[in-house]
């Protein structure tokens, strides 16, 4: 029998109940708050452009047979429209060390959701690895060796 997918009223509701079903590896919860098209897109640290619902799925499934998820969210920015949010956080990705000391890795995140009719759902997930704020000083100071790009 299907399950009946929860309206969410906010986008601050449908972000806590996504890092809750990681938390609790739930890939069922986890798909219920992604939009069911082929426009959704999931970028895993490290890792590819996945596009569409089931590719998308198909890629939290493979994550969380590893076993649920242990995450710490901390906001940095949002940007919130009538029918679009974008949400910019940091990720802090508690992993189990080679000798049990648990190690924090921290991942810069965007999520975003969109409003339709059956209330808030994600259209996208981009995640990669934060730099350390060594690792930026040294990236900063590289900056001005060569001339400026755009993307």
């Amino acid at each position: 029998m299907p399950r009946n997918r929860v309206i969410h009223s906010s986008p601050q509701d449908i972000e806590q109940a996504f890092y809750e079903a990681l938390e609790s590896a739930d890939l069922e919860a986890l798909m219920d708050l992604w939009a069911d098209d082929e426009q959704v897109v999931c970028i895993h640290p490290g890792g590819p452009r996945v596009e569409g619902y089931h590719d998308v799925r198909e890629s939290w499934k493979e994550i969380l047979s590893a076993g649920a998820l242990q995450i710490r969210i901390v906001p940095l920015h949002r940007v919130e429209g009538v029918v679009m949010s974008v949400h910019n956080i940091i990720e802090q990705v508690v992993m189990s060390g080679g000798r049990g000391e648990p190690q924090i890795i921290q991942v810069n995140a965007t999520n975003v959701y969109r409003k339709g009719p059956n209330g808030w759902r994600m259209v996208l997930h981009h995640a990669s690895p934060a730099l350390d704020s060594e690792e930026m000083a040294e990236d900063d100071l590289s900056e001005f060796d060569s001339p400026p790009t755009l993307h």
